[in-house]
């Protein structure tokens, strides 16, 4: 009698385990192009200066590992960090400080280089077999390197609350998805160096609305290949005025394109 209790606690655990779903890991590496289309107004909503580039001209990385936690209903979690790192050339038109003229007085280059940090959770669940709904939370930090002269340089920085949601349709080796996140920025500030002066700015906000469109290809049960596309509108507010230095309200339409792969394990 004590051997059958003892072999059927023993079957009971081994069938507990066989029916656990084991948490796994993910590492992903992504080559990003990006193109940028950056615009900045005076109070009347004159067109004060634009940055612009396509895809190919600012160009990096992305790098992101995750915790993914699975659960028996078929629904996970996953708990990823991600690091993107991008630089490259735009073409600057708008006019010189000082020379009272307007848009379109001076055109030139500018080296731009934008880091992206993000903490991000967030919770899938199975609808059916083919979509998994998606909602997630999370912070980042973002700052974003102007190098319009080597007399001259602005850097606009800032953290975030990141919330986003979306779906992913799932057919054969091959998933699909729309995502939606908004940004909200938490004290972004714009650093100002020039030869005569370097001031700190308080930018009243530097929000995004971010839309992705992520493809996958399921290559092996460890290997996933992946294209994605994104599109985003970041509007930064007007500052204060700091020694008479002030930053005008700017739209930025930017476009990403990244193509890479993820490795599970």
């Amino acid at each position: 009698m004590k051997n059958r209790y003892l072999l059927a606690v023993l079957a009971l655990l081994v069938s507990s385990h066989l029916l656990a779903k084991e948490d796994s890991y993910l590492l992903s590496i992504a080559g990003v192009g990006m193109s940028m289309n950056y615009s900045e107004y005076l109070d009347d909503e004159t067109l004060y200066d634009t940055e612009k580039s396509d895809i190919n001209a600012i160009v990096g990385v992305e790098l992101q590992a995750s915790y993914i936690q699975n659960f028996e209903n078929g629904n996970y979690s996953q708990i990823g960090l991600s690091l993107m790192n991008v630089s490259g050339q735009t073409q600057y038109t708008g006019g010189i400080i000082g020379s009272g003229l307007g848009y379109g007085s001076y055109v030139s280059s500018t080296k731009n280089t934008v880091v992206d940090v993000e903490l991000e959770y967030r919770y899938v669940s199975t609808i059916t077999d083919d979509f998994e709904l998606i909602n997630g939370v999370g912070i980042g930090h973002r700052a974003w390197t102007r190098t319009l002269s080597a007399t001259q340089v602005e850097v606009y920085y800032w953290h975030s609350l990141r919330l986003r949601m979306g779906g992913i349709y799932k057919y054969d080796n091959i998933s699909i998805g729309g995502l939606v996140q908004y940004q909200y920025s938490i004290n972004p500030k714009m650093s100002l160096a020039i030869p005569t002066s370097s001031v700190i700015l308080d930018l009243r906000s530097a929000d995004i609305i971010k839309l992705s469109v992520p493809v996958k290809y399921k290559y092996s049960e460890d290997i996933n290949l992946f294209m994605k596309y994104v599109y985003e509108k970041q509007t930064i507010e007007k500052s204060n005025v700091v020694e008479g230095w002030l930053e005008p309200r700017s739209e930025a339409y930017n476009q990403y394109l990244k193509f890479g792969a993820e490795f599970k394990f």
